[in-house]
C-alpha cells in the first residue's frame, strides 16, 4: 500500500511538472511576436481581420520591426476596405524592409484600388524586379489588359506562368488576352489549361464558351453554355449565359 501511495505521490508531481511547463511554454510564446503573427494568418485564412488586429498590435508592440506583421497589418486593412490604413502599414513594412517584394505587390494593389494607376504600376515592377513575384507580374498583365496594352499584358501574363503554372487566374487571363488579339486557338487552349486545373471554374467556362463562339464553333459554344447555366450561382452569370444563348438561335 505504502509503495502505491509513494509511485502516486510521483505520478501527481510529474504532471504537475508538465502542467508547470505546459504554462512556461504558453507565456513564452505570448511574449513572441511571430507567435502572434502567426495567430494573425489563421485569423485572416478564416476571414475575421479584426481578431488579427488584435494579435497584430501585440506583435508589434513585442517587436516594433515585426516587417511581416506590418505587411500583415496592411491585407487586414485592404479586407476592411481601409485603403489609407493599409497604405500606411505596407509603407511601415518597406521602411524596416525595402526588398520585400510581396509588400510592393500588396502595395500597388492598394494604389490600384485606390485609382492610382500609375504609382500601383510602379509598385508591381518593383516587386517583379525583386524576385520575379508572380503575383506582380499578374498585376501587371492585369493592369495592362485593362488599359488595352495586350503586348505588355501577354509577355507578363506569360512570365507569371513560367514561375506558377497552376495558377487559374493568369491562365483565363492568358485567354483574355489571347481573345482580344483574334488568337481564338490560344485563347480556347489557355481556358483548357485553367479547366484542368478547376474543372468547375464557370467563369473560365463562360469565356470558353464565349470564345467557341466567336471562332464560329456554335455547336460547342451552345452545349458548354447550356451544360454551365444550372450550375450558375449569380444573378450576372446566368444574365450573360441567356444573352448568349440567345444570339446562338
Amino acid at each position: 500500500m505504502k509503495r502505491k501511495l509513494i509511485i502516486l505521490g510521483i505520478a501527481a508531481l510529474g504532471l504537475m511538472s508538465c502542467v508547470s511547463a505546459q504554462k512556461k511554454l504558453e507565456m513564452q510564446r505570448e511574449k513572441d511576436p511571430q507567435y502572434q503573427y502567426d495567430k494573425a494568418v489563421v485569423c485572416l485564412q478564416y476571414n475575421v481581420p479584426d481578431d488579427a488586429f488584435k494579435y497584430l498590435n501585440q506583435a508589434l508592440a513585442l517587436d516594433p520591426r515585426h516587417y511581416l506583421s506590418y505587411n500583415l497589418l496592411g491585407l487586414a486593412h485592404m479586407m476592411k476596405g481601409n485603403l489609407p490604413q493599409a497604405k500606411q502599414a505596407l509603407q511601415k513594412c518597406l521602411d524596416i524592409k525595402p526588398d520585400f517584394s510581396e509588400a510592393h505587390n500588396n502595395l500597388g494593389t492598394v494604389y490600384q484600388e485606390s485609382g492610382e494607376v500609375d504609382p500601383a504600376e510602379a509598385e508591381f515592377k518593383k516587386a517583379f524586379a525583386l524576385d520575379q513575384n508572380y503575383n506582380a507580374s499578374y498585376n501587371l498583365a492585369k493592369l495592362y489588359y485593362q488599359q488595352n496594352k495586350l503586348d505588355g499584358a501577354l509577355d507578363f501574363v506569360q512570365k507569371s506562368l513560367q514561375k506558377y503554372p497552376k495558377s487559374v487566374i493568369a491562365w483565363n487571363l492568358e485567354g483574355l488576352i489571347y481573345d482580344g488579339r483574334e488568337k481564338y486557338d490560344a485563347a480556347i487552349a489557355s481556358y483548357q489549361q485553367a479547366l484542368k486545373l478547376v474543372p468547375n471554374e464557370l467563369n473560365v467556362s463562360f469565356n470558353l464558351a464565349a470564345t467557341y463562339y466567336k471562332s464560329g464553333d456554335k455547336s460547342k459554344a451552345k452545349d458548354l453554355l447550356e451544360k454551365i447555366f444550372p450550375q450558375a450561382k449569380t444573378d450576372e452569370l446566368k444574365a450573360k449565359i441567356q444573352d448568349l444563348l440567345k444570339r446562338l438561335k
